[in-house]
């Protein structure tokens, strides 16, 4: 070992060097991981559907992100006739460990469900009415529209016949 290291300049730089390389080795292994943040949009999406599957078209659907109580971003998008909401969240600063809560609100009637984020930038979130929506052309909704058209039907009768 006394053969590699002479005394003299060129020991000591290979000294120095030796030490340098020891301390960014122990600085990399103390660092905190996961401090930073990722960069990026954060696309949250999915399906809006009732009790039997069905989807819901125009369903208003908001995405809150929030860091504990503080909210981070908030967007919202209507559903179209296959029930999908796409919703890009307008922040580029999002961490793993905030939470993400998707509503969706359709005749007055809500529904919502929370995600903690993951390293995951686009993550999906269902969300399914606990009851099923009559649409026409269902046996439901056509049952519906003979029972109105019916009720209609009785009371004009009954104020021409006095």
């Amino acid at each position: 070992m006394a053969v590699l290291f002479n005394s003299g300049s060129g020991a000591r730089i290979a000294t120095y060097l030796i030490a340098c390389a020891v301390l960014v080795a122990c600085l990399a292994m103390i660092m905190p991981r996961g401090v930073s943040a990722n960069i990026g949009p954060y696309v949250v999406s999915g399906t809006v559907t009732d009790s039997a599957g069905r989807p819901i078209s125009g369903a208003d659907v908001v995405a809150v992100m929030k860091n504990g109580t503080t909210t981070v971003d908030s967007q919202s998008f209507k559903t179209g006739g296959d029930g999908v909401y796409s919703i890009t969240l307008a922040t580029d600063m999002w961490k793993p460990g905030f939470t993400v809560t998707s509503t969706a609100t359709f005749n007055s009637a809500q529904v919502s469900s929370t995600i903690t984020v993951t390293d995951d930038p686009f993550p999906t979130i269902n969300l399914q009415f606990p009851f099923e929506i009559p649409q026409f052309g269902s046996v439901l909704g056509f049952v519906a529209a003979a029972t109105l058209v019916g009720i209609v039907a009785v009371v004009f009768l009954a104020k021409k016949s006095k």
